[in-house]
């Protein structure tokens, strides 16, 4: 951690071929150029598309142009993440952000006109004119919207507004990821540890606890300095939530979010809800962790560090990714094979390098998916590499089965898939030993897992519903009101139990899901969802890998609410989060006896 690579002197096989998208930086001009061209073009329909054939023919050559723009903006996002640092590559990156708007401003007369249609009319456009078919899904969907669309001169300055409505974001991720550094740890001997935001959480897991605390407080104390500018960026990330969503006729940014992937409110409301009520299930394992620890004081730099410490191993990248290939074979040799060639072909950019974003994502790119990583030979990370390939075959499959304008899954699904990667993959971890030592350590990590991804990320949620909330009711979102909103939900969620440090009320400011507009949510939905899939399938249900397999392929070719029935999980009920809970809690009582 102390030597981190420049960009430059990372091996090659270690990295993403992000050739794969764009042969060269000459050849993404020439695209980013032809953009702009066609979607010129495309004006010509603007007046005309009342009619089946123009409606077919615009249709099919925006579908065609909107798969351009995701490579253009892809390969500009995908270099300037390998290294945020890399002036050149912030330069690309406005470049296809630019273009990226001016090619939706140049569209937006299509949703006014395709709302003008009478729906009598539209069916008789099916009707004559087949290769309309394909497009009934989409043009259902978007119609859901004719309440919220406005006329043609307000969507145009809607979309050119849309850069500025990102500036927040922009400016935040700039901070975090390439201008943010920290002070140096220190461990129980006095040597000093470069801290960074890629090697935080392995600190916080360190058996030191000197070191634990030290990196909590350096860490914080970075934040601390930025308090009042990380808490502005936030208002006017909220500010412009509210602009938009009132500005097209919703009452809240949280229903116009959840409004675009047709995902009711209420499942929001059911999550925190749900957990809310099931508080006490939290409380009990951090009463587990005090005296598993031994400890006077439980405090939340503690709240990381496994409780097996002695199998806290390293882990190369390599045995990692031979693991979870043997982990998801129950999903049957296709998938498996898909996968062992996306990592022998360079879909995964492995290991951290100075200026690389932090944290992991998976990009479903037309081509094949890029997948960042910053693997640091933890379980931890090895966890996340499961989940990073799960997100990136979802996409595969959902790409090459669909057609494009049918094949992006919306985002209430989408830690679906990578979520039970996870699971597999503790339970074939779990069975590969019948040391109960090893047994309390996965089990450890799962219960993690709940912690952070059902209990924690509602917790966000709440937070971000909270401040959506204030901004709707004009109160100042300062670092002051902040701070004591984020510190009286850690007091709530975590209980009397765990000794709530001041540091933790800055929190928020190092949260980017927090700019990705009621993203949270679904990491906890999600899971749930997940969990109730993956126990299909390792409990060898009828058709369940099929039925799973099915709701990978299936983009958002119907609602995500569906496309989770027909796998088997129907998330409009309570009955998926209360399940994942009532299974929290019986680990627990598993850990407590294996210990």
């Amino acid at each position: 951690m102390n030597g981190l690579k420049d960009r430059k002197d990372v091996a090659k096989c270690d990295t993403w071929a992000i050739e794969d998208i764009f042969e060269n930086e000459s050849k993404w001009e020439v695209a980013l150029t032809k953009m702009l061209t066609d979607a010129k073009s495309l004006v010509s329909y603007s007046g005309k598309l009342n009619d089946a054939s123009a409606l077919c023919e615009f249709l099919e050559k925006e579908e065609a142009l909107g798969m351009l723009v995701s490579d253009v903006y892809g390969y500009a996002s995908h270099s300037s993440d390998a290294d945020t640092s890399n002036a050149h590559y912030q330069v690309l990156m406005d470049k296809a952000r630019g273009m990226a708007i001016e090619v939706s401003k140049l569209l937006s007369f299509s949703s006014v006109e395709i709302m003008a249609i009478e729906e009598d009319e539209l069916r008789g456009y099916y009707q004559s004119n087949p290769n309309l078919v394909r497009f009934k899904r989409a043009l259902s969907d978007a119609r859901r919207s004719i309440a919220h669309v406005l006329g043609e001169k307000e969507e145009a300055i809607l979309a050119a507004a849309q850069e500025v409505g990102e500036s927040a974001t922009t400016t935040y991720m700039m901070l975090m990821n390439a201008d943010m550094s920290y002070p140096d740890a220190v461990d129980k001997d006095g040597k000093a540890h470069a801290l960074t935001s890629g090697n935080f959480i392995k600190m916080l897991e360190s058996s030191d606890r000197v070191l634990r605390e030290s990196a909590f407080k350096q860490y914080y104390s970075a934040y601390d300095q930025l308090k009042n500018t990380t808490a502005s960026l936030l208002a006017a990330q909220n500010k412009q939530l509210k602009f938009f969503a009132q500005t097209s006729k919703f009452d809240t940014p949280i229903q116009a979010s959840l409004h675009a992937t047709n995902v009711p409110v209420e499942v929001y409301h059911n999550l925190i809800d749900s957990v809310h009520n099931k508080i006490d299930i939290l409380h009990k394992y951090m009463a587990l962790r005090k005296r598993v620890m031994g400890v006077d004081e439980l405090h939340m730099y503690d709240l990381y560090k496994p409780l097996v410490d002695e199998l806290n191993v390293s882990i190369p990248y390599e045995k990692a990714q031979e693991e979870v290939l043997k982990a998801v074979e129950v999903l049957g040799t296709d998938y498996q094979e898909v996968l062992k060639h996306g990592f022998e072909n360079r879909w995964v950019d492995k290991y951290e390098n100075k200026g690389k974003r932090s944290g992991a994502y998976s990009s479903g790119m037309n081509i094949h998916p890029f997948i960042l990583m910053n693997y640091d030979e933890s379980l931890n990370t090895q966890f996340t590499l499961a989940h990073e390939v799960g997100h990136g075959m979802h996409s595969y499959l959902s790409n090459k089965t669909q057609k494009p304008v049918d094949s992006d899954y919306v985002i209430f699904v989408a830690e679906v898939a990578s979520t039970c990667n996870e699971a597999l993959l503790m339970d074939y971890l779990r069975k590969q030993s019948d040391d109960p030592r090893v047994k309390a350590y996965l089990i450890n990590y799962m219960l993690e897992q709940f912690r952070n991804t059902v209990y924690r990320q509602t917790m966000f949620a709440e937070f971000e519903l909270k401040i959506s909330e204030m901004t709707m009711n004009n109160e100042p979102l300062t670092a002051q009101a902040l701070k004591a909103l984020y510190k009286q939900l850690n007091e709530f969620y975590y209980g009397k139990d765990v000794v709530i440090d001041e540091e933790i009320a800055l929190e928020w400011s190092r949260i980017p899901h927090f700019y990705m507009n009621f993203y949270v949510f679904q990491y906890a939905t999600g899971f749930s969802a997940a969990m109730s899939l993956a126990k299909r399938i390792l409990d060898g249900e009828t058709n369940a890998v099929e039925d799973y397999l099915t709701f990978l392929k299936g983009g958002c070719s119907a609602s995500p609410i569906e496309l989770l029935k027909g796998a088997g999980v129907d998330m409009s009920s309570p009955a998926p989060i209360e399940d994942a809970l009532m299974l929290f809690d019986s680990l627990i009582d598993e850990l407590d006896s294996l210990l």
